[in-house]
Parts: structure tokens; sequence; C-alpha cells
């Protein structure tokens, strides 16, 4: 009899067990649907910025890359548009 019990509470344990990974996996999916519908809306929008800009989000990487050129044109072009020389004798005196 006493066997009997030993097992009956061996297969309760077992089954709370089970019962408390099912809860956890049902909470992680629920946090991951919700964790991934958030992702998605935040997508959407950055989606739409893209398209405001008048770019195509599949081309922001070769767009980025060629407003850099542009900046470091536009900077080359303003470094030698100043008087370094003019302005490092002025510090001189």
């Amino acid at each position: 009899m006493q066997g009997r019990n030993q097992e009956q509470v061996h297969y309760e344990k077992q089954v709370n067990n089970l019962k408390e990974a099912l809860r956890r996996a049902r909470d992680l999916r629920s946090r991951a649907l919700s964790q991934k519908e958030l992702l998605e809306q935040q997508r959407e929008k950055l989606y739409q910025k893209a398209l405001e800009y008048g770019v195509k989000p599949e081309e922001l990487g070769k767009k980025i890359e060629e407003l850099k050129q542009e900046m470091d044109q536009l900077l080359a072009k303003a470094q030698q548009m100043i008087p370094w020389e003019l302005l490092k004798k002025e510090n001189q005196k």
C-alpha cells in the first residue's frame, strides 16, 4: 500500500512539474508575441518614415553611404575655405 502512495506522489509531482513548465512556456509565448507585435509596429513606423523622406527602406544603406560621402566632401570644401594660415598668424601675435 505504501508503495502505491509513493508512486502516486511521484506521479503527482511529475504532473505538477509539467503543469508549471506549461504555464511558464505559455507566459514566454505570450511575451514573445507581444514583443513581436511591438517590433512589427516599430518596423512599420520606420518604413513609413523612410518613405516620407523619399527613400525606400531597402535602399537606406546605400542612401546613408551617399550622404556620408556628401558630408565628407562638404567638410573638405569648408576646410579649404578657412584661412588657416591667416588664423595661425593672428594667434601668434
